[in-house]
């Protein structure tokens, strides 16, 4: 995954400890456009669609595709590094449904948040 490429091994080893292998199958949705999120997903195989309205803006429309190397769910990093941040997960910015059957790793928010405190070095700007 891109994102982490530079990251501190040990943090990325955290993390890697606390993923979980998960399969979607075709047409279903990951996440809806304003639901919590409640975990990252970063994909192994298969392919997603990706849809923007910008929070229901009228005449807004974005629309992408995710496959192999790709994730979703990132409203969780901006949640996790703040010490702040509670108890309510974040709305997410897009509604996401798995265009094909879709094997991934998924990372929950708790266990996201976990990770970020005890490794504040994700302040950084690797990140």
């Amino acid at each position: 995954v891109p994102l982490f490429e530079s990251m501190d091994e040990r943090l990325l080893d955290a993390i890697c400890e606390r993923l979980k292998p998960c399969l979607f199958t075709e047409s279903t949705y990951i996440v809806r456009e304003g639901d919590p999120v409640d975990e990252m997903l970063f994909i192994i195989r298969g392919r997603l669609e990706s849809v923007t309205t910008d929070g229901g803006r009228s005449g807004f429309f974005n629309r992408g595709f995710l496959k192999e190397t790709d994730f979703c769910g990132e409203e969780l990093l901006t949640w996790a590094l703040d010490p702040k941040s509670g108890s309510n997960l974040p709305s997410s910015t897009r509604t996401v449904k798995a265009l094909t059957e879709v094997e991934s790793f998924a990372l929950t928010a708790d266990e996201l948040k976990f990770v970020a405190s005890q490794f504040r070095r994700l302040h950084s700007r690797q990140v």
